[in-house]
């Protein structure tokens, strides 16, 4: 696996149902990007405003995604590339 931190702003298509937040796609580099799971969810802040902060998988990647609720912007956070280990792969 390969780990890279990221710091972009992105469009984010989320559903808001019953007080929750679900990441459906985003777009980064022109590329539009679906959501397969959400992995784990969780809230930090930053004085008085909520941060929600996903992991989600979606291109066969993990993604760390946040939305500052201040400024409703949303964040890429960091990229887990996910590669097989050669000797685990399939012939």
């Amino acid at each position: 696996m390969d780990s890279r931190d990221l710091d972009e702003a992105v469009a984010v298509r989320a559903d808001f149902v019953d007080g929750q937040i679900y990441p459906r796609a985003f777009k980064r580099e022109g590329e539009r990007l679906d959501v397969t799971s959400i992995n784990a969810r969780w809230v930090d802040r930053e004085g008085d405003c909520p941060l929600h902060y996903f992991s989600v998988q979606a291109a066969n990647d993990t993604w760390f995604i946040g939305l500052r609720t201040g400024d409703m912007v949303w964040k890429l956070v960091k990229r887990i590339v996910n590669r097989c280990h050669p000797l685990m792969r399939r012939h």
